[in-house]
């Protein structure tokens, strides 16, 4: 086995796939071969003995799990997954005891409907007990579901876990899996369990979950509760209005991404550009709730899909009143004006009284005239205007936090080969990266991170180049997820900036894969 192949580690929230042993993982083990050798005294699993013993089942307050040196045994997996609930606590529980430093092998469920769930829950490991019973039975497995045939089916069977797993592994690899939970619906316990984690375990996935991924799939109402648009949907609960933009503007989303692109908002956008820079804009979509303008190319407004039909259900209906609610009792504006179509009707409920609603099809030309108008009237030659530095502002401040404001004075925005960046005197600051809507850290506002602790990697003694690989982390602060913007330092001393790859947590006890991507190194 190469270092290259040894080296590949891959983490997605809890789930975490890549190369142990010179094995690939998540791994379905054939209970009838060398990876599970029956001996007198002792089981060899993986190549590591475990002594023979009697082990009670749960509900008699036996023991759960068996440590081995690489990985956990999970016994009892038939039991566990009847209480789905105690399943997924159990689950949360020993990932957070045991972080990334074992993997976990789940006994006796190999069900394929079931493992894209119990990957995302943290299990790695499979074996094929479940499916050899099942294929006893005449059951077998198809992209539809089960259905029985009247002979032994397990070779066709085994095949279709293992390609599960395949899928698997390059969902946890390309940061997809969570798309993979969602779409395999056939088996309710897999919902169920999926369901739970969301509602019950928000904090923890939430921790663990990248800051953004490749696209967001939002084709079913578990989309509304995935963590990363969970966490999104708080920020904006506390986020804070750019300075100097006091009317407020509600639009409806649009199927192209960023909406300012598609055809609906830039007819909206031409009737009242003049008055733009006076108001402040705020798309109403599902899943996200709420978008203000100068997050539409950031994540996860510009990488979400959604049907567009003109129907909501009623958990969008009611996440999309309450975020606006909460949104406007934290920011006040001198007048709100929802300009939206009739499906958006609803959201009447969660805006000022006194606002102006204008309803119907939001391209047609006597709407927009309306609205030109009722801009008209609301801004005069004193009104206050905001400015992009502004916007930046407050998408620094939604990016890294309210810390971040204490640096921010006297900057000014420049654009050099068609990238903004703010500057102070001579020192690029931040560098704005349109594509994915997020600034990016500079040597020179590296200090600031370092003195205030945050978003920061320690590593050894070295000077980071392309890439930095876990085993040279010493530590990393809790509030790195991966894709997020970091520094790297050594001994208090700025060593770099980069990309995260991994959550803090993986950094800190993985020893092998790549943890940062770096952009910036400073020689030591």
């Amino acid at each position: 086995m190469t270092e290259k192949i040894k080296d590949k580690q891959y983490v997605m929230g809890f789930s975490w796939a890549g190369y142990r042993n010179g094995r690939k993982f998540p791994l379905l083990i054939n209970t009838f071969s060398d990876d599970y050798i029956n001996k007198d005294d002792s089981i060899e699993i993986l190549g590591e003995d475990f002594k023979k013993k009697i082990y009670y089942p749960s509900f008699l307050n036996g023991e759960k799990v068996i440590e081995g040196k690489d990985f956990l045994i999970i016994f009892n997996g038939l039991e566990l997954i009847q209480r789905p609930g105690k399943l997924v606590n159990f689950l949360v529980e020993l990932r957070k005891k045991y972080g990334y430093t074992k993997l976990f092998y789940l006994q006796g469920i190999s069900d394929p409907y079931i493992m894209p769930v119990l990957a995302y829950l943290g299990v790695n490991i499979f074996d094929d007990l479940y499916i050899r019973r099942e294929s006893m039975d005449g059951i077998k497995y198809t992209v539809a579901g089960k259905s029985r045939v009247d002979y032994n089916p397990l070779e066709e069977n085994i095949k279709f876990a293992e390609s599960m797993l395949e899928s698997i592994f390059d969902s946890i690899r390309d940061n997809t899996l969570r798309e993979i939970a969602e779409k395999i619906c056939i088996s309710g316990k897999a919902l169920e369990m999926l369901r739970i984690a969301d509602t019950g375990y928000y904090i923890e996935f939430a921790a663990a979950f990248p800051s953004r991924t490749p696209y967001l799939q939002a084709n079913s109402l578990e989309s509304l509760n995935r963590p990363d648009i969970a966490e999104y949907r708080e920020k904006i609960r506390e986020y804070e209005k750019p300075d100097h933009r006091n009317i407020a503007l509600l639009l409806p989303c649009s199927a192209k991404k960023p909406y300012s692109e598609s055809k609906t908002h830039k007819k909206i956008l031409g009737a009242i550009g003049q008055y733009r820079k006076y108001i402040h804009e705020l798309i109403v979509t599902s899943p996200v709730g709420l978008v203000p303008r100068e997050l539409e190319n950031g994540y996860p407004a510009r990488f979400y899909d959604i049907p567009v039909i003109g129907t909501w259900y009623e958990d969008e209906k009611l996440m999309m009143k309450n975020l606006i609610k909460d949104y406007l009792s934290k920011n006040h504006y001198t007048d709100v004006i929802a300009y939206i179509p009739e499906d958006l009707d609803f959201i009447r409920e969660s805006i000022p009284s006194d606002s102006i609603v204008i309803e119907g099809r939001v391209t047609d030309d006597k709407n927009l005239s309306i609205l030109a108008g009722a801009l008209r009237e609301r801004i005069n030659q004193e009104s206050e205007y905001g400015k992009k530095m502004d916007d930046y502002k407050a998408l620094l401040k939604f990016q890294f936090g309210s810390w971040i404001l204490t640096y921010l004075d006297d900057i000014k925005l420049i654009n050099s080969f068609h990238q903004d960046m703010l500057v102070k005197g001579k020192n690029i600051l931040f560098v704005y990266n349109e594509s994915i809507g997020r600034f990016s850290i500079t040597p020179a506002s590296g200090k600031f991170f370092l003195e205030n602790n945050k978003f920061n990697v320690s590593i050894d003694n070295f000077t980071p180049t392309a890439t930095v690989y876990a085993m040279g982390i010493l530590n990393a602060t809790p509030d790195i997820h991966a894709f997020d913007e970091v520094i790297m330092t050594f001994n208090n001393e700025l060593r770099g900036t980069g990309t995260a790859l991994i959550p803090s947590k993986a950094m800190i006890d993985m020893d092998s894969g790549a943890a940062i991507k770096v952009r910036a190194g400073l020689k030591k």
